[in-house]
């Protein structure tokens, strides 16, 4: 993809992707219809989900998307101030990261449905989860790649 060579179209796409899911963090939490359907007294017999789904009602999830705002300012200042274009292996790798990153999203939604199947009681913590994990790897894949090009 020809349009992946230039680093200001990374940039835009990281920007513009993790401002939605961090404004959606950082205002969903103590919002009395997200504390709502959080409130199910831990019926499934899981620590990890119940402790998960604690750090939601608690209000956490706010600090993941002020964590994607940090992990996004490098990727995108580094991104703008790159003065060339990637060459063709550069782009490669970038490719393929988005290629893994949509197969891995491929497998957590049929997890997160099951999931869902198990006990629907947990069906926002299950979505939470996989969209905190699927952006969460690709801002870290991604600043890695920035970095390990750098400026050249």
């Amino acid at each position: 993809m020809k349009i992946l060579r230039n680093p200001k179209v990374n940039a835009a796409v990281i920007f513009i992707l993790t401002a939605v899911y961090a404004s959606v963090f950082i205002i969903t939490p103590g919002h009395i219809e997200f504390e709502r359907l959080l409130t199910h007294a831990a019926t499934l017999n899981s620590a990890f989900w119940n402790a998960w789904s604690a750090f939601l009602t608690q209000g956490n999830l706010q600090y993941i998307g002020y964590a994607y705002l940090v992990l996004a300012i490098p990727i995108v200042i580094l991104s703008l101030i790159r003065k060339k274009n990637y060459d063709e292996y550069q782009t490669g790798i970038l490719e393929k990261g988005f290629l893994v990153s949509g197969i891995v999203t491929a497998c957590l939604f049929p997890a997160a449905l099951l999931l869902v199947f198990s006990d629907p009681n947990y069906a926002v913590e299950a979505l939470t989860l996989l969209v905190v994990v699927h952006w969460s790897t690709v801002l870290i894949a991604d600043l890695a790649y920035v970095i390990k090009r750098g400026m050249g």
